[in-house]
């Protein structure tokens, strides 16, 4: 069998959403001839809560290495060094190139982020000539946002981006992405057309074996015997704050003209802090406060499975950017709930829900059509409030599943090494 190396410093039982794209890859490995070796940093070192229930979820076949990392840095008390990537980096490095000296791997391949991890990819090509590949599972070098002022932490992280990534990828054999949205840009500032590496775009796609693990006694955020509720679970992006002051308008108008049943409430689950308005601020402007709960702490991922599949509906709010790609759409879609969704007419999330007859609930914005986004959403809403029928397609999203997403990265390896 071929021998693949993956490098990332967050693995189960890390919570981090980044830990299931090389978890589902090489769970499917072997389908495909594959050995995988995953490289990462001792759980010891994580900063974020950890789930060990989401070590069940991990195939068997999968070889695992652990290195250390060195400690957070703090000044003054205020954290000031607390990427794993930068940590863990000589640490990684060390044992990468162990690994590659006494075992016969074929291909690294290191999904970002952690970015600063990218950077050994070049090491492995130039001290082993063992050919490389960089996995964008967000973009490196983003549009920052309108409260993400000059020289503040995340303009200067954006300057060192514009300076490590052409280092990171020019002698890369391939590059892929969730979205091709991801990294063309990257491309298009680093390469000559005529010289670009192979690129692949794949989602981190579904595994419907991820939803037959049930939790006897999970730790819930709230009590699901309160009512019936909607839930949103995961971040509150940068550039959805639009979609989601609107939202809250149009459930306004709704709860104004009694079409909303009362008992129906809103439950926001891992959103995380942002700079900007936080969600129960936006809900209170809206004046539906009273039917918007917020959980912001993140919450294992088997215990988000598990609303989802409880929920009554559920909900993602996606981005302006036509590149977002919302990997929660296949959980929402494997829980079995109707799904009330905005996304950019343009973003790979809307198009699934299109393939698998599951957009009943969907709105899809566009500058064009902004002004009607409102009753856009105020219509979708009682269709769904209505009970109007959904009933969705799985089948027809095998090619997006994370089975097939390693399919198309094990033959972009085994064509670049022919």
């Amino acid at each position: 069998m071929k021998k693949l190396l993956i490098v990332y410093p967050h693995w189960p039982p890390s919570n981090l959403a980044g830990v299931h794209r090389s978890r589902l890859i090489a769970n499917f490995s072997k389908e495909f001839g594959w050995d995988v070796t995953v490289l990462t940093v001792h759980e010891s070192q994580y900063e974020e809560t950890l789930d060990p229930d989401l070590c069940k979820l991990v195939a068997p076949h999968v070889d695992v290495v652990k290195t250390d990392a060195w400690g957070v840095s703090k000044l003054l008390g205020r954290r000031l060094i607390g990427d794993i990537g930068i940590r863990g980096w000589f640490h990684l490095r060390k044992r990468m190139l162990a690994l590659l000296q006494s075992k016969d791997f074929d291909f690294v391949w290191i999904p970002i982020p952690s970015w600063y991890t990218s950077l050994l990819g070049r090491v492995a090509w130039r001290k082993h000539g063992v050919p490389f590949g960089i996995d964008y599972i967000d973009p490196w070098v983003y549009q920052l946002t309108q409260y993400e002022k000059p020289f503040s932490r995340p303009w200067f992280a954006r300057q060192v981006a514009l300076i490590l990534e052409p280092i990171a990828i020019r002698k890369a054999a391939l590059i892929s992405g969730v979205s091709a949205e991801y990294y063309e840009p990257a491309l298009l500032r680093n390469f000559r057309h005529n010289h670009r590496p192979v690129t692949i775009e794949m989602p981190y796609g579904f595994d419907p074996r991820d939803h037959e693990v049930e939790l006897e006694n999970p730790a819930l955020p709230f009590s699901i015997s309160d009512g019936d509720f909607i839930l949103y679970a995961g971040a509150f992006l940068p550039h959805s704050e639009a979609f989601m002051a609107t939202l809250f308008r149009a459930v306004q108008t709704l709860d104004s003209l009694g079409k909303w049943p009362p008992n129906l409430v809103f439950r926001f689950v891992g959103v995380g802090s942002r700079p900007g308005k936080s969600i129960s601020q936006l809900a209170k402007e809206a004046g539906v406060g009273h039917l918007v709960h917020e959980h912001p702490e993140r919450r294992p991922f088997l215990v988000i499975q598990h609303l989802l599949r409880r929920a009554t509906f559920n909900v993602i709010v996606g981005s302006t950017e036509p590149h977002y790609t919302a990997s929660k759409t296949f959980q929402c879609l494997l829980a079995g709930k109707p799904i009330f969704a905005v996304f950019h007419a343009e973003s790979s999330a809307m198009q699934f829900l299109i393939e698998s007859d599951a957009a009943g609930f969907a709105v899809a914005w566009t500058q064009a059509n902004n002004d009607q986004l409102e009753e856009n959403m105020v219509q979708k809403l009682e269709d769904m409030l209505g009970g109007q029928s959904w009933c969705p397609n799985l089948g027809a999203l095998d090619n997006h599943s994370s089975k097939n997403s390693a399919r198309i990265l094990f033959e972009a390896i085994e064509r670049i090494l022919l």
